[in-house]
């Protein structure tokens, strides 16, 4: 159930009367402190401020709005939607001389979409003085379309013209949403591996190497890892060692405590850190771990702040992409990584509920709604990329076709061949490898029986070498022993798929070793 109770507004109701929290709904700071626990959001951003807005009518509209959506979605996401996102539209009303939200018709929205992309300048931050990206305007336009859209179903006091039929944020802002979705991609597995090896062999600054080892080896998102405290680290009856942590990002949008496995080598940096912050813990009555003195303040540190940290981290220690080019690291990276070698690593869905079943069901609902989309991306990206090393009856095949198209072509367009191709496939996981059975071609006629490494549909990468070269050696042991007992069938049986198996990893031993003497 969420904090927020809110009660209907009635046409005729008073809004002195109408309370959030401790505020009422003509207040022009509305304080949501009570309603959002996180320590590491600073009280500014527990606080809805409508005293920006200067003309009367378009507040309360936007108080409406606020109210609506305080009762849908999390409060601290409300008070960046009013305070960000809503904040271009106020400015270009009042430059524009728009007195009220029923001044909006197509020709404005239109105007207000043309005015964000090419003459809106970002006032404030680290990029003051430059235009907006896409997905920033769209934000920054989709904000005013939904109170249009609500306002039309609440009878606030918006334009009842049709305005979204043929035009809404979505398709104004799609070019840069087409290529990357918004959605944030797994830091490249080589240049993972080296962030990883410096953060626990050569990063001294113990904040900055705990935050990245706690991120890396268990999905957590930053604000998670920054809350954990004193004590956070336990362990099960049957030996597991797992840790304490407040997950923000619930169904509900509350606050809860959440405990998820770890490693040890979690376990001893949070020791670690333990000791190193214990003065400022003591100093402080603070028991955050991840604590800093700050203008002669103990504080915790923040979400944004660390990755500040991040980017002194990649320019101290030199890493860069492909390009030549410091990598651009951000901490949400380190979730969509932590999956990825999940799905990797072939760790069985039944594997994880079973370990997780002991202290949460939440993260193994995490891991299962991961299964669908995010695998998908996993795949397509592992498969189809320009650089990947595949094996399969038809790899080399898919391998030629795909150069064909790569050729001549930039990163973004390759990224846009890669979606619509992944669109006809279903990537569907195995253990040692994909399925890229096209849909177009009706139900796959093996079904349930398919042995997959005879299937022309089927296709393996480098990084299940390991698996398909330990079932190898199980394989071929176990015919020695079946030639051994005289047993001709089974020796038979093991032996058809062992025709199919080996050339799988000696083509993904040949990759191996070329790959090996190009670096």
């Amino acid at each position: 159930m969420s904090k927020f109770q809110l009660q209907k507004i009635a046409n005729n109701v008073n809004y002195n009367n109408l309370m959030i929290g401790n505020s009422k709904f003509t207040d022009d700071v509305w304080n949501l402190t009570e309603f959002i626990a996180l320590k590491t959001i600073t009280d500014y951003f527990k606080t809805i401020h409508f005293s920006y807005i200067k003309n009367e009518d378009i507040k309360l509209t936007a108080k409406l709005y606020a109210y609506h959506k305080l009762g849908t979605i999390k409060p601290q996401t409300v008070v960046k939607r009013i305070l960000s996102d809503l904040r271009p539209f106020i400015k270009y009303a009042q430059l524009n001389n728009i007195n009220s939200f029923k001044e909006i018709n197509k020709e404005i929205f239109i105007s207000f979409l043309y005015w964000l992309k090419n003459d809106y300048i970002i006032e404030y931050g680290k990029k003051k003085g430059e235009h907006i990206r896409n997905l920033t305007g769209y934000r920054f336009s989709l904000v005013v379309e939904e109170i249009i859209k609500l306002g039309q179903k609440n009878d606030w006091k918006v334009s009842q013209e049709n305005i979204f039929v043929h035009m809404t944020s979505s398709n104004f802002w799609s070019a840069e949403k087409e290529t990357s979705s918004g959605k944030t991609m797994p830091i490249p597995e080589d240049i993972f591996n080296r962030i990883l090896y410096l953060a626990v062999n050569k990063e001294n600054n113990k904040l900055t190497r705990a935050g990245i080892i706690i991120q890396s080896q268990t999905g957590l998102r930053i604000s998670e890892v920054l809350s954990i405290q004193e004590g956070c680290v336990k362990t099960t009856s049957d030996g597991y060692d797992y840790m304490e942590v407040t997950l923000s990002k619930t169904e509900k949008g509350n606050p809860i405590l959440h405990k998820v496995f770890i490693n040890e080598l979690v376990k001893s940096n949070v020791k670690e850190l333990e000791k190193y912050t214990e003065k400022l813990r003591q100093e402080s009555q603070l028991k955050e771990l991840f604590l800093i003195r700050s203008n002669r303040k103990i504080v915790s540190v923040k979400a944004g702040k660390f990755n500040c940290r991040l980017k002194k981290f990649i320019e101290k220690w030199n890493i860069r992409d492909n390009k030549g080019e410091l990598y651009q690291l951000h901490s949400h990276q380190f979730r969509a990584t932590y999956v990825r070698e999940l799905i990797k690593r072939k760790i069985p869905i039944a594997h994880i509920m079973k370990h997780f079943d002991h202290v949460s069901l939440e993260m193994t609902t995490y891991y299962l709604t991961l299964q669908q989309e995010e695998v998908k991306e996993i795949y397509e990206a592992i498969i189809l990329n320009p650089s990947s090393k595949i094996a399969g009856l038809k790899a080399v095949e898919l391998k030629d076709k795909l150069n064909f198209q790569f050729k001549g072509k930039t990163d973004t367009e390759i990224e846009s061949i890669i979606k619509n191709i992944s669109k006809s496939m279903s990537f569907n996981p195995l253990p040692t490898g994909v399925c890229l059975y096209d849909f177009r071609r009706g139900n796959c006629s093996d079904g349930n029986g398919c042995f997959f490494y005879k299937c022309p549909n089927y296709v393996t990468e480098i990084t299940f070498y390991p698996i398909l070269k330990r079932e190898l050696g199980l394989m071929e042991k176990e015919m020695e022993r079946f030639k051994e007992l005289g047993r001709e069938r089974d020796w038979q049986r093991q032996y058809v798929k062992h025709q199919y198996l080996k050339p799988l990893v000696d083509s993904l031993e040949v990759q191996i070793n070329d790959q090996r003497k190009a670096e």
